[in-house]
C-alpha cells in the first residue's frame, strides 16, 4: 500500500523538487546582478555616474512593467471571477 501511494505521488514530488531546484538556481543568478554594459555596448563608454543613472532608469522601468503586468493579471482574474456565476 505504501509503495502504491509513493508511486502515485512520486511524479508530483519530482516536479516540485525540480521547480525548487530551478528557483534556487534563479535566485543565485539574480543575486549576482546584471551589468548593462555587457548587453548595450555604448553604455560602457559613459562615465560611471551616467552608467548608474541608466541602470537605475532601466531598473525603474522594469519594476513599473512588472507592476502593470501584475495589475493586468489581477484584472483578468477578477473578470473571470465575475464571469463565473457560481463562484
Amino acid at each position: 500500500m505504501i509503495t502504491f501511494i509513493n508511486n502515485l505521488f512520486n511524479p508530483v514530488l519530482q516536479l516540485l523538487n525540480d521547480v525548487l531546484h530551478f528557483l534556487s538556481h534563479m535566485a543565485n543568478v539574480t543575486g549576482a546582478g546584471i551589468n548593462i554594459s555587457d548587453y548595450i555596448s555604448w553604455i560602457g563608454v559613459l562615465d560611471p555616474a551616467w552608467q548608474g543613472d541608466i541602470d537605475a532608469l532601466l531598473s525603474g522601468l522594469s519594476f513599473i512593467v512588472i507592476l502593470f503586468l501584475a495589475r493586468s493579471i489581477y484584472r483578468f482574474y477578477l473578470s473571470l471571477k465575475n464571469g463565473i456565476e457560481w463562484w
